[in-house]
């Protein structure tokens, strides 16, 4: 998919915003940047661009916890526990959920070969894909989840036009146990009930970190951008990371949904739906 957050630098995006509006590329990108730049009232296009705070790797908060690397055939991005079954003791942790995003999973292709670390330097082997949604961009991964991390919350309110909302990766090379890149921004007048759109550049590894609102509650998945350009930031190999903006992201109806059809399943079968 192109756009994408792997860790892997990939093309511009602009091939899955024709397919979903069926218009040429020159009409449909000059419509989409005359409004995204007619919302009204955003300051925050200041901070697009390499001289900003966007650079700067920060300590995280406590809702931060639940946020962890994925890793998958060679490709690292992010993802946020969202649920941990506490009848399903395994060693010192429970079976449970993650989020993340699609195209950064999908090359496990049933292999059960998927990782993930959490914050704490404890790791998961052998996860598992249980739902996803291609479309979207999200995807539903089974894991073991250490006792100690607290699951992050999903929303009950899908993302508006105008809400604050903070966008979390693991982009840029940042460094899980002690800091990650987190930005503020207002969902812009392009968002939907299907995608959310803001003013914020990401960088390869950022997709399927999460989208929180005011209340610290998961209201999305981070998938990628438009627009790519050197971000003036180097990998630790030394090569430069190019970032993209604007941050779309998979609003909660495609996650909800996802969900609700996890919970059906455990509810059919005691047992785990895919190891």
């Amino acid at each position: 998919m192109p756009g994408n957050l792997g860790l892997e630098i990939v093309s511009p995006a602009h091939a899955l915003f024709m397919e979903e509006v069926g218009m040429s590329s020159q009409r449909f990108a000059l419509g989409f940047l005359l409004l995204l730049f007619s919302c009204a009232g955003s300051p925050l296009f200041a901070q697009v661009g390499k001289d900003t705070k966007l650079w700067q790797w920060t300590a995280g908060a406590t809702h931060h916890s639940a946020i962890v690397q994925i890793s998958c055939n060679g490709g690292i991005g992010t993802g946020v526990v969202i649920q941990v079954s506490p009848d399903k003791p395994v060693r010192d942790g429970f079976e449970g959920y993650v989020l993340t995003a699609y195209h950064v999973v999908k090359e496990d292709k049933g292999e059960h070969k998927i990782g993930i670390q959490f914050r704490n330097g404890r790791k998961s082997k052998g996860c598992s894909i249980v739902q996803f949604d291609e479309q979207s961009d999200v995807a539903v991964l089974w894991a073991w989840i250490p006792s100690d991390v607290t699951p992050a919350k999903i929303a009950s309110a899908s993302v508006e036009e105008g809400d604050l909302l903070e966008f979390c990766g693991l982009g840029g090379g940042s460094e899980l146990q002690c800091c990650l890149r987190h930005f503020s921004a207002k969902a812009s007048c392009t968002s939907g009930p299907q995608k959310i759109f803001a003013d914020v550049s990401l960088l390869p590894g950022d997709s399927g970190g999460p989208v929180f609102n005011e209340k610290k509650e998961v209201v999305g998945i981070i998938s990628g951008g438009w627009f790519w350009w050197d971000g003036g930031v180097k990998a630790a190999d030394g090569n430069a990371l190019n970032a993209t903006w604007p941050a779309r992201a998979a609003n909660l109806n495609p996650i909800k949904l996802m969900m609700s059809e996890v919970e059906t399943a455990k509810s059919e079968n005691s047992d785990t739906i895919i190891r």
